[in-house]
């Protein structure tokens, strides 16, 4: 299939891996108003999957473009996962998305690293 929603499936692209009660987003292409909704459905699912205190890690990493929408998912699941005990870690080491998140004013609040090891690692 194509499209899902209308969206064109190669805008964004997500994987998802569990790890011994920690899941990875593997997060590709852009975060944008037409494709946000499937970045926060697939946040939610990760977040019922997610096993406190383990984290829930979105990497980042291959994400082209994070605009505002996308920010304002990425703000909403950290308030979520932080009802539910479950630590919100960003994997990126782009320069897009990290001028994003700081642009934004959540680098304060989010809790973004450079591997996805680093953000398996306990606090």
């Amino acid at each position: 299939m194509a499209h899902t929603s209308g969206i064109p499936s190669d805008l964004l692209r997500i994987s998802r891996e569990l790890d011994e009660g920690a899941v990875v987003l593997r997060v590709a292409g852009d975060v944008d108003l037409s494709t946000a909704g499937k970045l926060s459905d697939q946040l939610r699912t990760a977040e019922d999957l997610a096993v406190p205190p383990k984290p829930l890690i979105a990497d980042f990493d291959k994400v082209d473009f994070l605009g505002s929408a996308g920010l304002v998912v990425l703000a909403n699941e950290y308030e979520s996962c932080q009802e539910q005990g479950i630590p919100l870690r960003i994997v990126s080491t782009s320069r897009a998305v990290l001028r994003s998140i700081t642009v934004a004013g959540l680098s304060g609040v989010l809790s973004v690293v450079p591997t996805v090891e680093k953000a398996l690692a306990p606090a």
